[in-house]
């Protein structure tokens, strides 16, 4: 993935803050992938966050780190911020469907600031009445108070401290839909980023495991795996450690 990830556009930007219309498209796409792998029983994604987010060629989102969410099964998690974590993690160690919803909750207050945001914070300034002091002051004059609250009012229902309170996937997909107002403008003509400039950088900077990627060579990419010490069977030590390999491998 050529572009980084969502933590680099909207923690470290260096030339274009992300615009409100691409901030909207973020949580759109994400929430559709997560509804997509929930109804093909991969309702567990652990450690939900703007890291796991990359960029495509095209300046799209994509969602990564999928060996995170193959290895989920019994509900542990292994690793995750503990400021951030869901209620019922901290009370009991595990995650469950409706945890990735709250992660999710914590991503929307992502777009909202351009800040990582504890949520205990950020729900004590939504119950003041004070939410917009979450907006990111870059976004000011690019969104309408309605479809600002809106937001502000998915991420606060995402964090309720009882996971049965929280909405799914399929209910958050509807909600977003109908906010996209851009959408015949490109991803990458919304990132600022020069569409050809980019591919021909990326393909001129592969990796080794990512050349083997673009031929489709599965012999080449079983035998970089295997110089590396990456053993699909070992569970997430690795899976972890190499989230850009899961990334490369999947696509």
């Amino acid at each position: 993935m050529p572009n980084e990830t969502l933590s680099k556009h909207l923690f470290h930007w260096e030339n274009q803050h992300m615009k409100w219309a691409m901030r909207l498209r973020v949580a759109l796409f994400l929430a559709q992938a997560l509804e997509y792998c929930s109804c093909r029983g991969r309702a567990l994604y652990h450690d939900l966050n703007a890291y796991r987010i990359l960029f495509d060629q095209d300046g799209n989102p994509r969602l990564s780190s999928f060996g995170l969410m193959k290895n989920s099964r019994d509900g542990k998690s292994y690793s995750t911020n503990l400021a951030f974590a869901p209620p019922e993690y901290l009370r009991t160690g595990r995650v469950i469907p409706e945890s990735v919803v709250y992660s999710f909750g914590t991503l929307l207050l992502d777009l909202l600031s351009g800040k990582h945001i504890p949520p205990s914070h950020a729900l004590d300034l939504i119950r003041g009445k004070n939410f917009l002091m979450l907006m990111d002051s870059c976004l000011e004059g690019q969104f309408s108070n309605d479809d600002g609250t809106e937001i502000v009012r998915l991420a606060s229902r995402c964090l309720q401290y009882e996971p049965r309170e929280r909405p799914n996937m399929k209910s958050l997909v509807t909600a977003l839909t109908p906010l996209q107002k851009e959408t015949e403008v490109p991803s990458h003509v919304l990132m600022g980023i020069s569409h050809e400039t980019t591919s021909l950088k990326h393909t001129m900077s592969l990796t080794p495991l990512g050349e083997a990627c673009s031929r489709m060579d599965l012999t080449a990419i079983h035998e970089i795996l295997e110089e590396i010490g990456y053993k699909d069977d070992e569970g997430t030590a690795n899976e972890v450690s190499n989230p850009y390999i899961i990334c490369c491998f999947k696509s």
